[in-house]
Formats: C-alpha cells, sequence, structure tokens
C-alpha cells in the first residue's frame, strides 16, 4: 500500500470523526414510507461508511504505474 493511499483513508476517517462531534448519539438512517425514522444507529456507526468512499477513490483515482499490489 502506498503513503498516498494511507494519508487519503486517514483524512476520510479523521473527517467522519469530526463530524461525529457535532452529531446526536443516535441517528436515524432509514425512514418509512410515513415518515418515521424506523432505524436508529449510534453515531460511530457511520465510521464503517468510510470504506464507501475510500473504495470509490481505489478504483477510479488511484493510480498503478503497471504494478500490482
Amino acid at each position: 500500500m502506498k503513503l498516498k493511499d494511507i494519508v487519503v483513508f486517514l483524512s476520510m476517517f479523521i473527517v467522519i470523526f469530526v463530524i461525529c462531534l457535532f452529531l446526536p448519539q443516535e441517528i436515524p438512517i432509514h425512514f418509512n414510507a410515513q415518515g418515521e425514522a424506523d432505524i436508529i444507529v449510534n453515531k460511530y456507526f457511520l465510521f464503517i461508511g468510510t470504506m464507501i468512499p475510500y473504495s470509490a477513490y481505489w478504483q477510479f483515482f488511484r493510480k498503478e504505474n503497471g504494478k500490482t499490489d
């Protein structure tokens, strides 16, 4: 893994950590047809979401220079 990849992942992780500081302890992530929250999670559940933008970075913006890991 390259240093650039680690820096990108850590920067995404830090941004989510700062956002979590301002959120309430529990946040709704899904609403039913009546507009009521039916799935409520702890705010630190968002750290799992760090993998989603990082995987997009890995797929589309990472340059290999002809090498395989």
